[in-house]
């Protein structure tokens, strides 16, 4: 595509642009949001590295701190409470619907920007 729109009189900026972005678009937006969805799936690596950042206090607003959700729930399945256990089920269906999502808009982005030729 870039050898023949530069062949055809199209200036390297109009190629980069008009060609050769449109057509690597959906695969960096689809390699973004599935990055983004095993990193936030991913639990054991967060432990590994000692980010045990467990926030006590519920926060209020959201710019309060708070901790990350793979790792709440690996504290909350820990914990011998008896009422922890709804609770580590719940997250962990928030987490299963959120990555669901971003793998859903993964493939909708993809059909959306992805030329046929």
């Amino acid at each position: 595509m870039r050898e023949a729109a530069l062949g055809v009189g199209a200036s390297a900026l109009q190629t980069q642009f008009h060609h050769v972005l449109p057509l690597a678009l959906p695969g960096m937006l689809t390699g973004a949001i599935i990055g983004m969805a095993r990193a936030l799936g991913e639990t054991a690596p967060l432990l590994m590295i000692g980010m045990i950042a467990f926030i006590v206090d519920i926060p209020s607003g959201f710019m309060d701190s708070a901790t990350v959700l793979p790792v709440q729930i690996f504290l909350w399945a820990d914990s011998p409470e008896r009422g922890f256990v709804e609770r580590t089920s719940a997250a962990i269906i928030v987490l299963l619907a959120f990555l669901f999502l971003m793998n859903l808009a993964a493939v909708l982005l993809r059909r959306k920007f992805e030329r046929r030729w």
